[in-house]
């Protein structure tokens, strides 16, 4: 299995993805690593509507749009934005980092948690058509392309 973030981003590339607009975090550094070794250019803008809306934009003009942002704080702070293109059918791809399945289970008190570690997704899966957590090597890959093939 290919590392997880250069593979998605090597679909999202052929899939005619040239652009990724979003805000590099600490939950995101290693999704900002992978894409600067990506045929994928990053838009790093100031604010995670801004982000959204301009993936939103870019996703009508182009066909996809894709924002790469924190976990939560990053996430939650695109909902409105994500939420205006679901209504549209305007398709996007939201990529976020999170804190490691380890870390999960070794501290349960993580900045940028909300209620649960899943509240993130679980906000998504009412403004998306599919949300979901790559936490597992062995479905991962069948999650990326369920998402990337998702009508």
């Amino acid at each position: 299995m290919p590392q997880l973030a250069p593979h998605i981003f090597q679909l999202l590339h052929q899939q005619g993805v040239r652009h990724a607009f979003g805000i590099p975090g600490d939950f995101a550094l290693t999704l900002y690593d992978a894409l600067a070794d990506s045929p994928i250019e990053p838009v790093v803008m100031t604010h995670e509507p801004c982000v959204g809306f301009a993936a939103d934009a870019y996703s009508r003009i182009r066909g996809l749009g894709l924002a790469v942002v924190t976990y939560s704080v990053g996430g939650l702070n695109m909902v409105n934005a994500v939420a205006g293109a679901y209504a549209e059918k305007s398709p996007l791809v939201i990529l976020s980092g999170s804190p490691g399945v380890r870390e999960r289970q070794e501290r349960d008190l993580l900045h940028h948690k909300v209620k649960t570690f899943d509240t993130q997704r679980r906000v998504y899966e009412e403004v998306t058509l599919y949300a979901a957590t790559l936490d597992d090597p062995a479905t991962a890959d069948a999650q990326i392309h369920h998402a990337l093939d998702y009508d």
